[in-house]
């Protein structure tokens, strides 16, 4: 047996330090992964906070994408299906077209498609049951109220809430937006 009490907690110290790194790594990757979603949430609004409180400027939007295109966008009920066949109609990459897309909307043009026009790719039954739940004019706030009254994470409560209402159901919270013409 070995006497040096140093033996035994330096390794125990080095396990701690990789834990403590990787730990930090993946929650870099993971608000890094909110930001790209959802630029203009609660999460991504503390991240970029907290870069620039140590002296880190990032707005959190893609460069030519800003805050107020991502909101006219979404907040017109288009869904994610509508800008990929928007990208595709204009050859152009997925950011550019929902950029375009929220710019015309601020500008008060018209969209060659009517919002919730097209499904998702594929139309996975989540994010059938995440546009339902945009479309019927819930918000972000709506969704954070409805994951703090079920204790459920936000992309949680978007799933579980959009098949709430898929199945004709509804939600203990009013939406506080404009449900569009698909709801």
């Amino acid at each position: 047996m070995n006497a040096n009490p140093t033996h035994t907690t330096r390794p125990r110290h080095r396990r701690l330090v990789v834990v403590g790194a990787v730990a930090a790594g993946l929650s870099i990757a993971c608000a890094g992964g909110a930001m790209a979603v959802a630029p203009q949430s609660a999460v991504s609004q503390g991240v970029v906070s907290a870069l620039q409180t140590v002296g880190i400027e990032w707005e959190g939007m893609p460069e030519g994408y800003t805050p107020e295109q991502y909101t006219a966008f979404w907040d017109a009920g288009y869904t994610y299906g509508d800008a990929q066949h928007l990208a595709e109609l204009w050859d152009v990459d997925l950011t550019e077209a929902k950029a375009r897309a929220g710019q015309l909307v601020v500008d008060g043009q018209t969209l060659p498609i009517t919002p919730a026009t097209y499904p998702d790719a594929g139309s996975d039954p989540l994010s059938v049951a995440i546009d339902a739940l945009w479309a019927a004019g819930y918000t972000f706030e709506d969704v954070q109220e409805l994951s703090a009254l079920w204790s459920t994470d936000d992309f949680e409560t978007k799933a579980r809430a959009g098949q709430v209402l898929l199945d004709g159901q509804t939600l203990p919270v009013e939406p506080s937006g404009t449900a569009t013409s698909g709801s």
